[in-house]
């Protein structure tokens, strides 16, 4: 089977990355800090190139996809993509998969600013739904509801939301680790972890895996040395402290964990230190584990030990990072200890072999072996993130406005037609196609291999006949990317002009006849939002107000004291489309 290109023109790894804006000035990071963010980059890549190939497939369907061939390095296979009626795509050797994929997103939004969560939530995930190679069930559900209008990146809700506790959070993180300003203080990437994370995922088992491997990360590309099994029970001690971190954070503090323990209804610091017990049980069992043997013989039995092969644990948040560390404790060279989590077939091989790629890349000295896909792509983000680690100020991606954003409602509307070429909705333009469109087996949808404008290649789902886009899809100012500067609000009257009774019955339940007035008030505080907001009723009562904005301030203050959570995501997010409709939309 061929090990080079797929398409037509040969891959452009070499090649000086298509992003002028974001050319960095010599010397503008420390050169080792460089060179092990890039380092780190590459060999994660790398790790999910090769166990892309081996994920969810037993010994035979690995056998069909390389030819007989052991697997020790990436190689062109074929895979199929969107389910039963999706198409037999053949992947380019070196195509990486949701791991990936989303690690970049994350890099995207992050900035000289800081991340934008914003924009990673109602654009970048909603948008990877058309180009996902692969993607749990949790991530893909969450993606699927930040494209409402209506869900915020704190209120994503989705069914069986507090039961998310795979590792589709911990393998995309690093970025954030990436660009620290201080890796030996967590508190400079740690809340922006955790905001990344619960785009998608709620439970302790998810989150806690997430921390530790940014904990485990910060302490390799810090130290140039791999956390050993004690230093990572030290680093779970730490891990143990994040609830503070959520508490102290407005968003997260007092939407999302407020939320989060209604729904659940039991204490969110017991369901933490639960799972802070659990991953320090689970690293003295893969210690255990490596008592003898060959590498490949030790990491197995860690398999075996943390019951990976189990399909209701494959993926687990804690199980897959400690395993990911337990195969760095094996004292193999990068390239074979990756080939080693690879062809343990059953367990979760790429998103293993990513999470220890990054830990072992920090440390070593060496680049892959081969260039995966779009390899200059990722050496220049590692670049960008190890400048703004420095203090530089290269800018991310040219996000659209996110007042006026409405992301794709299916998976087959990102792909659009403008005057000037093909658009991916809030991804920008198209700078060629690669072969011809595959048709797929059912409806009338096709699958196109294309290379973005800055330089990531995508097999995105499509239509027949592709909509018309009127605008650019990534427009706005670098330096600003979360919308308009905010002007200084008009002096407002103390009372809106508007009728009390109207106001008053905003709820689902009418106040207790018996209660005063001044009792009625009392209770309009956190204690009484387990009794519903008629959300309708107040997005009504607002349209009716044809803009005012002391009724606007009024609302948002009611919504704010009254509404769960949830209620008010959902009325602010209305409320931005009222506004954007004007007076009598």
């Amino acid at each position: 089977m061929s090990d080079h290109g797929l398409f037509d023109e040969p891959p452009r790894n070499n090649a000086e990355p298509a992003m002028p804006e974001q050319q960095l000035p010599r010397g503008a990071a420390d050169a080792a800090r460089v060179a092990r963010t890039r380092r780190s980059a590459l060999w994660a890549a790398y790790g999910d190139a090769l166990g892309f190939i081996s994920e969810l497939t037993d010994a035979a369907g690995l056998r069909r996809r390389t030819g007989g061939l052991e697997l020790t390095t990436p190689i062109e296979w074929k895979r199929r993509i969107g389910g039963r009626g999706g198409v037999d795509a053949t992947l380019p050797a070196g195509c990486y998969s949701d791991d990936t994929q989303l690690r970049l997103a994350v890099a995207r939004a992050v900035g000289p600013k800081g991340f934008d969560v914003e924009a990673f939530a109602k654009v970048e995930l909603p948008v990877w739904l058309a180009y996902a190679l692969g993607g749990g069930l949790s991530t893909k559900a969450a993606a699927t509801n930040l494209a409402k209008a209506t869900t915020t990146w704190f209120s994503n809700t989705y069914q069986n939301w507090l039961h998310a506790g795979g590792n589709g959070a911990a393998m995309r993180i690093q970025p954030h680790v990436w660009a620290a300003s201080n890796l030996n203080d967590s508190r400079t990437y740690m809340l922006d972890v955790l905001r990344n994370s619960v785009c998608t995922h709620a439970h302790p088992t998810a989150l806690v895996g997430a921390t530790l491997h940014a904990l485990a990360l910060a302490h390799s590309m810090a130290t140039g040395t791999l956390p050993s099994p004690a230093i990572l029970g030290k680093l779970v001690d730490e891990v143990g402290m994040v609830p503070s971190v959520i508490r102290d954070d407005p968003q997260l503090g007092q939407f999302w964990l407020t939320e989060w323990e209604r729904e659940a209804r039991s204490p969110f610091a017991e369901a933490w230190q639960t799972a802070c017990h659990d991953v320090g049980e689970a690293i003295s069992a893969a210690e255990r584990a490596l008592a003898s043997g060959s590498a490949g013989e030790r990491y197995r039995r860690v398999i075996d030990a943390l019951n990976l092969l189990d399909p209701a644990r494959r993926g687990s948040g804690i199980l897959t990072v400690v395993a990911a560390a337990a195969l760095t404790w094996c004292d193999e060279p990068p390239a074979r200890s990756l080939a080693t989590a690879a062809n343990v077939i059953g367990s979760d091989t790429d998103t293993i072999a990513t999470l220890a790629g990054a830990l072992l890349g920090a440390v070593g000295s060496d680049e892959p072996p081969v260039p995966v896909m779009d390899s200059t792509l990722i050496a220049a983000e590692a670049r960008r993130m190890a400048d703004l680690a420095s203090g530089g100020r290269s800018v991310g991606h040219r996000y659209p406005d996110l007042l006026t954003w409405v992301a794709p409602q299916t998976q087959a509307d990102a792909l659009l037609r403008g005057h000037d070429g093909l658009h991916v909705a809030g991804l920008g333009p198209i700078r060629r196609t690669l072969g011809e469109a595959m048709r797929a087996r059912q409806g009338s949808f096709q699958w196109q291999w294309a290379e973005l404008t800055f330089g990531q290649t995508i097999l995105i789902k499509r239509r027949d006949e592709l909509p018309v886009v009127h605008h650019p899809e990534t427009t706005g100012d670098d330096t600003d990317r979360r919308g308009p500067r905010h002007r200084d609000p008009p002096e407002m009257p103390q009372t809106p002009d508007a009728p009390q009774s109207d106001r008053r019955h905003w709820r689902e339940d009418r106040p207790d006849p018996g209660r005063s007035d001044t009792q009625e008030e009392a209770a309009s505080g956190p204690a009484r939002r387990d009794r519903p907001l008629d959300l309708e009723r107040a997005i009504g009562w607002v349209k009716r107000q044809q803009g005012d904005d002391a009724s606007i301030g009024y609302a948002i203050r009611r919504v704010a004291n009254e509404a769960t959570p949830e209620q008010t995501a959902a009325f602010l997010a209305a409320l931005l489309q009222i506004l954007r409709r004007g007076p009598g939309g």
